[in-house]
């Protein structure tokens, strides 16, 4: 009777630790899989809880009621039976194997044997449900055996409920004869193996799914979680030990209260109240995974809840950006049309009937000059608007990349200094720079992006202010890292006189399609993006952006940015430097002609060729033209160029299929500088081109100073005569 006992324990302990395994992972994550196992698990425990906790109180079998003996076990079939029907590919369920009926004739000689102990109604129940389960079971292993070629996933529960039926029909047979003593019995054996395969069940579920038995899960229903599983493990436990402690009460009461030889049936009260029991700890069982339904679907409706908050507001967001994207980029096109039509309006004036008064000659010329002037400012900012929807894009898709290399401090703040410096003189603002003498100017770091979050900062200054200044300052502290060396933060402080941020709106400053006081800054151009564009730009470099502003008085915009140090050599005064050459700052003249060099520019649009013209028009540079791949290769097979023009997105053949061409002809422009003219400007955009074989890489819209800085650059010193 001790291995018998035992046997129990282990049956009961077996149960409750695939129970708490099951519910846990419900409360996780709620799957229907996780349900039936539960369920065939509850069912096993109303039989295995009340046999074995009857047999370790009384010493002995309970022979009272054959329902309440097999209640569990019978209803524990039908779980299993969905469990396997649910796990089912889309291909299984339309394939049935002959061989899955193999064990129809095991089960057919099982019921001829077991009839006589197990009753005929209980026999044919238990014979019909446990071959369905193993022929589903066997049906589910040889369709993983013929499709695992084609992906098909393996057969974890089918291979489990397979072994587990088998050891079931073991059980049964083996208890149809008798045997020496209990340790003999391949019943007991059998019982150990059955439970194992159940307490295995769980693990199987969890392969199926793709997951890890050991796994910390991170959900909305964390906190849930820590209520409901100490809940459980107490009360489950709970139960079973006063079932135990109960159910001896009873046992001293009888013992004591008769004599003689008693029959087990006098025991009935205990066989009663161990079923109650166990029938309590099913009921709060399956109390438990409907509150836990209701509180994933409560906590997932409150979920949806938010998300279509929170995506209404992103569709308001955005149809306030698109509206007013619409009135920022319809309003510098409308100015470009505009003034170009009075350039027009003026030239065919002057051409037709040429004004005989000098002064009004100069006068309509001044106009001109005007009107273009206006065109290039409106242009600009066009160009601005659309490179920040273009940067917010590449940012949103995760494709903004920080590319490092060294650089110099001061070539940074020289570029930012100059543009910001003719965008305040036009708005009659005074700009101060104030840099520390003493800080290092070779650094390594994302030029590209410092230089980018330095100038968003101060674009947004001067735009925001009316009178007053604006100032940047620019200040370090010097930080050693035992394994990286000297690093600095650099922190560009800038202030202005502007109007200021209300704190109400301070929240709103760095959240992308938001534009605060719109009602007074209604004028102000812009896409709402910039302060969105920087933060991250600086986030991803380890850097960080920090404001401190009053309404109506002016803002202190602080970025903080981690660059490494390669050079010790200190910046110097900057401020004099840049004073001096704002000084020597004149209209532009053409700083070079060359007269002898020939050029070849190609480009699929006839526009683009007209502007490269007009821009080299006074460089008296020998100008070729092609307006396709096809063509300039054939251009490049007779006539020397010094360097070439490569437009990249043409159709039929792009710039790189063309320059491979080329190449590959070899002759007198096999080694020619070929320089990609794209507007492909995003990061990396130079080093993928240069990769491709280009010489470098000029992006459009064209800009006049890096163009002509590119000639000087590749056209033989020798044929080239600077004027300026």
């Amino acid at each position: 009777m001790i291995f018998d006992q035992i046997g129990n324990v282990y049956s009961i302990v077996a149960v409750l630790i695939g129970l708490v395994i099951c519910l846990f992972r419900y409360i996780d994550k709620p799957r229907r899989s996780w349900v039936y196992v539960t369920m065939f698990l509850l069912c096993m425990l109303l039989s295995c809880y009340y046999w074995g906790a009857y047999v370790l109180i009384i010493g002995d079998d309970p022979n009272v009621s054959s329902f309440l003996a097999y209640v569990g076990d019978n209803l524990s079939f039908f779980p299993l039976i969905l469990l396997l029907l649910h796990i089912r590919a889309d291909g299984e369920k339309r394939f049935f194997s002959i061989l899955s009926l193999l064990p129809v004739p095991l089960t057919a000689y099982q019921f001829t044997i077991y009839i006589q102990f197990g009753g005929l109604f209980n026999n044919i129940w238990q014979c019909f449900l446990s071959t369905v389960v193993i022929v589903l079971s066997l049906n589910n292993i040889i369709y993983y055996l013929k499709n695992k070629k084609n992906g098909a996933k393996k057969p974890y529960v089918g291979f489990v409920l397979f072994f587990y039926t088998v050891f079931e029909y073991a059980m049964w047979t083996s208890s149809c004869y008798d045997w020496p003593n209990e340790w003999l019995d391949p019943y007991n054996y059998a019982n150990l193996l059955l439970f194992a395969s159940m307490i295995t069940l769980p693990w199987a579920v969890i392969k199926m799914d793709g997951g890890k038995f050991f796994e910390r899960t991170r959900t909305s229903t964390q906190r849930m979680g820590h209520i409901f599983k100490p809940l459980y493990i107490v009360f489950a436990v709970g139960i079973c030990l006063s079932g135990c402690f109960i159910g001896m009460q009873f046992r001293d009461t009888i013992d004591s209260s008769i004599t003689g030889d008693i029959n087990s049936t006098v025991y009935s009260i205990v066989h009663i109240e161990l079923f109650t029991f166990s029938s309590i700890l099913v009921a709060f069982s399956i109390a438990m995974i409907f509150i836990v339904n209701f509180a994933h679907k409560t906590l997932e409706n409150a979920r949806l809840k938010e998300e279509k908050i929170i995506a209404e507001k992103s569709n308001i967001a955005k149809s306030d950006f698109l509206a007013s994207m619409s009135h920022e980029i319809r309003t510098p096109i409308n100015a470009v049309l505009g003034m170009n039509e009075m350039i027009l309006r003026e030239g065919l004036r002057v051409r037709d009937k040429m004004p005989s008064d000098p002064d009004r000659l100069h006068e309509t010329f001044v106009d001109i000059c005007n009107y273009s002037g206006n065109i290039e400012s409106a242009g600009n900012n066009l160009l601005s608007i659309i490179n920040d929807i273009l940067d917010f894009s590449k940012i949103e898709a995760g494709k903004m990349e920080v590319i490092d290399g060294d650089y110099k401090l001061s070539s940074v703040l020289n570029d930012v200094s100059n543009m910001i410096y003719f965008r305040a003189k036009a708005k009659n603002l005074k700009f101060i720079v104030d840099v520390d003498k003493s800080l290092p100017d070779g650094l390594y770091g994302d030029e590209i992006h410092v230089r980018q979050s330095v100038i968003n900062i101060l674009n947004n200054a001067v735009k925001y202010t009316e009178d007053g200044f604006v100032k940047l300052s620019v200040r370090g502290k010097k930080e050693i890292d035992s394994q990286n060396g000297y690093w600095i933060n650099l922190v560009f402080e800038v202030s202005d006189t502007g109007i200021g941020i209300r704190e109400e709106d301070m929240e709103k400053l760095f959240k992308r399609f938001e534009r605060v006081d719109l009602e007074q800054n209604k004028t102000v151009e812009g896409t709402g993006l910039g302060l969105a564009i920087t933060q991250n730009l600086l986030e991803m470099m380890g850097g960080k952006v920090s404001v401190m502003s009053k309404y109506g008085i002016g803002s202190t915009f602080t970025i903080t940015i981690p660059q490494k140090i390669v050079s010790p050599e200190p910046v110097g005064d900057f401020k004099e430097k840049f004073e001096k050459e704002m000084a020597r700052t004149k209209a532009y003249e053409d700083g070079f002609e060359a007269p002898d060099a020939r050029i070849l520019v190609v480009d699929d649009t006839k526009l683009n060729l007209s502007v490269v013209k007009g821009l080299l028009k006074y460089t008296k540079i020998m100008i070729d033209t092609a307006e396709s791949g096809a063509e300039s290769i054939e251009l490049a097979k007779d006539t020397p160029y010094d360097i070439i023009f490569m437009d990249q997105k043409m159709p039929k053949m792009d710039g790189s299929q063309a320059l491979s061409l080329i190449r590959e002809q070899g002759g007198i422009n096999k080694d020619t500088p070929v320089i990609c003219l794209t507007a492909d400007a995003v990061v990396g955009a130079r080093e993928k081109y240069i990769a491709e074989g280009f010489s470098d890489y000029l992006t459009k819209p064209i800009d006049r100073n890096a163009l002509e800085k590119m000639l000087i650059e590749y056209i033989p010193d020798e044929k080239v005569h600077m004027t300026a």
